[in-house]
This record gives structure tokens, sequence and C-alpha cells, in this order.
């Protein structure tokens, strides 16, 4: 058997170490013109083009991502929106499997037949009302969502923590994913909400005091959420 020795001299030295960068730059050069070939026929942009032009997703963390690439003819307005001529958008993220890979786009959703940017009010963090009507805002997997509520968009007040609040007609309850009713609680009482275990913003549990007896506020198909004041639970 044979053993071969390389004399580690400082000449040596430097052709390796340029032969290593040769090596490792051509490398990241397949591997970046492989990515590229990797998604260069997903479709997905038929669908949220407001943004893309074209599939370019990077990897951030463990996630694929495709951000907004055409931020030119959208301005930046008032409240975090964007227009684009007479259109109204929000930014919005979804998702799409491509290539065997989940990747998050990036994309300007569309709000034009909701929001008017003259009539837009902020009434807190979440509420707005525009064209006199009040929504709210809420995200899913496929980008932000505008809830409705049938209430006064003068005199609606939110509450705090808790999805509803009460306007000069009735006090409202509710959660995005089942809508938001009034409550059969007489505006001139005084009530609190009590949360339960479990409670989150988007999946409520209360029970409320209403003149110092306490009710559950409970939901059923098609009647929303209630509480039957003819009934307490203590």
């Amino acid at each position: 058997m044979k053993f071969y020795f390389i004399l580690l001299t400082p000449a040596n030295i430097i052709c390796m170490k340029t032969i290593l960068t040769i090596l490792v730059f051509s490398l990241l050069i397949a591997c970046k013109n492989s990515e590229k070939h990797k998604f260069s026929d997903c479709d997905y942009l038929d669908k949220y083009m407001n943004g893309n032009t074209k599939v370019n997703p990077r990897k951030i963390g463990k996630r694929m991502i495709d951000p907004i690439d055409d931020t030119l003819s959208y301005k930046k307005t008032k409240f975090g929106l964007v227009v684009n001529g007479h259109k109204v958008y929000k930014k919005a993220k979804t998702h799409a499997r491509c290539e065997d890979e989940y990747i998050d786009i990036e994309y300007f959703q569309d709000f034009t037949d909701k929001i008017d940017i003259e009539s837009y009010r902020e009434i807190d963090r979440t509420f707005f009302a525009s064209k006199n009507k009040v929504y709210f805002w809420w995200a899913n997997s496929g980008g932000n969502m505008l809830i409705p509520l049938d209430v006064d968009a003068e005199t609606f007040e939110p509450f705090e923590d808790i999805c509803g609040g009460i306007d000069k007609k009735a006090v409202y309850y509710g959660c995005p994913n089942r809508g938001i009713y009034p409550l059969n609680i007489p505006l001139n009482s005084e009530f609190e909400f009590i949360p339960q275990k479990g409670n989150y913003w988007n999946s409520p549990k209360h029970q409320v005091i209403v003149d110092e007896k306490l009710y559950d506020v409970k939901w059923e198909f098609e009647k929303g959420y209630f509480c039957d004041l003819k009934r307490p639970t203590q």
C-alpha cells in the first residue's frame, strides 16, 4: 500500500483555498439555479397577481416566502392601506403548495367594494367604519377578512377585550367565525362579562352578570349568541 503526502507550502495553501472558493461558489450558483428552476412552473400567481408579477420564493428560517415584488404601482396611504388608481388594497398573506413546498405568498388584497378612503374612520385597532358601515379586521390562512356588523356607525363603541360592543340600540357579542349578534341585555341594566376557561377573542366563553344575577352566554345554530334572562345559572 502506498501513501502520498502533499507538502503544505504557502503556495499550495493559496492554491487549495482558491480551488475551494471556486467549488463553493459553483455550488451556490447551482443551488440558486435549481431553486429558480424548481419554482419556475408554479401558477399560483394567477390568483394572487396584485403586487406579484413573478414567482420568486426565498427561504426565511424554515418557511418559503414569496414577497410582494411590485411596489412601484401601489402607493401607501393612511390606515395601513395602499391604492392603485381608484382601487384600495391591504397587504395580505396566504399560502399555496408548489413543487412539494408550501409557500407563504404576500399580495395586495382588493377591498375597493367595501372601503372608501375618504369615509374610512378607525374606531379602535380592530374596528372601523366606512361608507357608514362598521366592520372589523380579521385574518385567516387566505388573507384578511372584513366582518360586517349590523350596528349604528355613529354610536357604536367596541368592548376592550371582547368581540362585541354597544350602540344606542343594543349590546352586541360574538366572534369572527359565527358573527356578532345583539344580546338580550336591556340597555339600562348594569352588566359585566366574566371570562371562562378557554376564552379567546375569536372563541368567546363568558358568563354575564346582569343586575347582580349570573347567566350563561350561549350559542345556537341560526340563533346566534344569547343569554336567557329568565333562567340564570345561579
